[in-house]
C-alpha cells in the first residue's frame, strides 16, 4: 500500500507540472487571441473594444486542466468588461464571434458556416461584416445564412429559401433574379 501511495504522489506531482505548462500555454495563446480579436472588432465598428481572458485556478485538475478560462468583453473601454453571456447584445455577440474566429485562425478547416452572424447589426456595420466574410472566403468555403443585403451582396453564389406550406426549397438566384432579391432584401418590396 505504501508503494501505491508513493506512486500516486509522484503521478499527482507530474499532473500538476504538466497542467501548469498547459495553463501557461493557454495564457500565452490568449494574449494573441485578445489582440487579434480587438483589431477585428475595431474593423467591425467598435472604436475601443476590450476583450480579456480571465483565468482561475481550479482546486483539482480535471478534464479541462488546472485552470478555467472566461471570456470577458466590453464594447467600449469606458465600460467594465464582463462575461460575454451577460454583457454582449445580439449584434455585439455576432461581431465578437466573427472576430474571434478570424483572430484564432480558421486553420485547415475548409468550410466555415455562419448562421445569421449578422444578428442585430445593420447599415455600415453589416457592410464591414460582409467585407470580413469575403476576405475569409478567399481561402475557405464560407456558408452564411443572412437576411441583410449588405452581406449577401458579397457572395459569389446566392441562394434563397422559399417556404410553401410545410416545406422549404433552396433556389439559386443569378443575374437579374439576384438583383431583384437583393433589392427585395433591402426594401422589403418585391
Amino acid at each position: 500500500a505504501g508503494h501505491l501511495e508513493g506512486e500516486r504522489a509522484r503521478l499527482r506531482l507530474a499532473l500538476h507540472s504538466v497542467g501548469a505548462g498547459v495553463a501557461d500555454a493557454r495564457r500565452k495563446a490568449a494574449e494573441g487571441l485578445v489582440t487579434g480579436t480587438e483589431l477585428h472588432l475595431r474593423d467591425l465598428g467598435f472604436p475601443a473594444p476590450v476583450v480579456e481572458v480571465a483565468f482561475e485556478d481550479l482546486p483539482e485538475p480535471g478534464a479541462r486542466g488546472t485552470v478555467s478560462a472566461t471570456l470577458l468583453f466590453a464594447s467600449d473601454s469606458s465600460l467594465t468588461p464582463g462575461p460575454v453571456s451577460r454583457v454582449a447584445s445580439g449584434g455585439e455577440l455576432s461581431r465578437l464571434v466573427l472576430a474571434l474566429r478570424l483572430a484564432s485562425g480558421i486553420g485547415d478547416v475548409e468550410v466555415v458556416a455562419f448562421d445569421e452572424i449578422d444578428a442585430g447589426v445593420g447599415g455600415s456595420t453589416a457592410l464591414r461584416v460582409g467585407e470580413k466574410l469575403a476576405a475569409l472566403a478567399e481561402h475557405h468555403q464560407v456558408l452564411c445564412v443572412t437576411h441583410l443585403p449588405q452581406i449577401a451582396a458579397f457572395a459569389d453564389t446566392h441562394y434563397t429559401v422559399d417556404r410553401v406550406a410545410g416545406s422549404a426549397r433552396a433556389r439559386r438566384v443569378e443575374g437579374q433574379a439576384r438583383l431583384s432579391e437583393l433589392t427585395r432584401m433591402l426594401s422589403g418590396i418585391e
